[in-house]
């Protein structure tokens, strides 16, 4: 019917790629996010910048990962709350 304006949902398996990426992959991500300002923070102080990068990158490569992990379990929240299965 040409004026019908009831569309079919999508497809749960196909609708919000992302979210399912972080949803099955985000602990992951969180962790390697974390991991590369630590290597970087380990790099720059081993490249003669100062010993300085490295508790700086400790530092920030830990608050990194815990914002991700924090951020991809509010993301499994709301996708256990309101996306259908």
């Amino acid at each position: 019917m040409p004026g019908d304006h009831y569309e079919a949902l999508p497809d749960p398996d196909k609708a919000y790629p992302v979210v399912r990426l972080l949803v099955k992959h985000g602990n992951a991500l969180a962790l390697a996010s974390g991991a590369g300002i630590v290597l970087a923070g380990l790099g720059c102080a081993v490249a003669g910048l100062g010993w300085g990068w490295l508790p700086a990158g400790l530092a920030v490569g830990g608050f990194v990962g815990l914002l991700l992990r924090s951020y991809v379990e509010l993301v499994r929240l709301i996708t256990d709350m309101l996306l259908p299965r």
